[in-house]
């Protein structure tokens, strides 16, 4: 299983294999939803005109810096074909997709692997895998699976390392609004910290998934934050109407709610509680469990601990197809506390 949330081949009462906001979908995105099939008989605004001026301005940035698609996934996938690279690099373990849109263009794929002793944190000694033969470097912030936010001055010798060696970076934030890197001190959208970051590199392309932050994985939204240059050219690997009117409701509602309420620090403070009730009883049992900074875990578990919780009724992510990690390794959400509560008893009665 490449993914998680496959509830269509396998009987599932609870899903925790896929890391959405525990808050749920809030009702100011359900109703922007609902208000958008008003709209279902118009064609989409091929320009995105008002997704990317809503979005700059959320940003600081202008418009020509913003594109929307039906997810990060999309996105990427535009993005990869964009450059054309013929040699990534990849800091194993990481999200599974950046290796599908990679092998999609034919690019070869350079894995440079983090340590299990240090928790698979990235070091700066891991940059040094960047030279002149890497055309492009994608990484996630934080990271996909173990969830650690990666440190900003090591990001920033990311970004540095890789202008010095002409290699493009992708950087996936696909979680950075539900991480603790989140809260350093920029705005709700995090505008001033990317529109400076885009300014000061311009081989930097930054992935947002809105489909994680409000919980609509059934429509698929995300943001491209890049150069006037690289916006254009991933425009056309995407179809001409790309942005369906429910991803640009999701999209135009989700920056208001973010501007204009106290949602990110509802999120932060449901997905702290959560995380650190779940941490604390994994490891009660005797499992090793990895500090995580946003809205999901990975820990370590008996082999066949996937196969067992599902004839629970509860999917959780098998993480054995991650570069890097082998059997025995599992991701889970943070839920809210009445299924945190209920998946404990679960995983109790699943590994005796």
């Amino acid at each position: 299983m490449s993914h998680g949330g496959d509830i269509y081949r396998n009987k599932v009462d609870m899903d925790y294999s896929v890391n959405l906001n525990p808050l749920g979908t809030p009702q100011e995105i359900k109703d922007a939803l609902v208000n958008s099939l008003c709209r279902s008989a118009e064609y989409p605004d091929s320009e995105q005109s008002l997704v990317r001026s809503i979005a700059a301005r959320a940003e600081g940035l202008l418009p020509e810096n913003v594109m929307a698609g039906c997810g990060a996934t999309e996105l990427l996938m535009a993005a990869v074909g964009w450059i054309s690279p013929k040699k990534a690099l990849l800091f194993a373990p990481c999200y599974t997709g950046y290796e599908r849109a990679l092998k999609s263009f034919g690019t070869e794929i350079v894995y440079r692997y983090t340590d299990r002793s240090k928790c698979f944190e990235l070091s700066a000694d891991d940059l040094e895998a960047i030279e002149d033969d890497i055309d492009v470097v994608i990484i996630c912030n934080p990271v996909n699976p173990t969830g650690r936010n990666i440190a900003p001055e090591l990001m920033e010798e990311l970004f540095e390392r890789a202008c010095s060696h002409n290699a493009r970076v992708i950087l996936d934030e696909s979680f950075y609004h539900m991480s603790e890197g989140s809260e350093a001190g920029y705005g709700a959208a995090g505008s001033s910290r990317t529109s400076d970051l885009l300014k000061r590199y311009d081989n930097l392309l930054v992935l947002r998934s809105f489909t994680k932050l409000f919980a609509v994985p059934g429509i698929r939204a995300g943001i491209l934050l890049a150069s006037t240059g690289d916006v254009a050219g991933v425009r056309s690997f995407l179809p001409e109407w790309n942005l369906p009117v429910t991803s640009e409701a999701v999209v135009t509602a989700g920056y208001e709610l973010m501007e204009e309420s106290d949602f990110l620090e509802r999120t932060m403070e449901a997905v702290r509680s959560g995380r650190k009730y779940l941490t604390d009883s994994i490891k009660s049992l005797g499992l090793r469990v990895y500090e995580s900074d946003t809205s999901f875990i990975l820990f370590e578990g008996p082999r066949d601990l996937g196969t067992k919780m599902l004839e629970k009724g509860i999917l959780i992510r098998e993480c054995s197809d991650f570069e890097g990690l082998s059997e025995g390794f599992y991701r889970i959400c943070t839920g809210n506390e009445d299924n945190n509560r209920r998946f404990m008893e679960i995983l109790g009665d699943s590994i005796v």
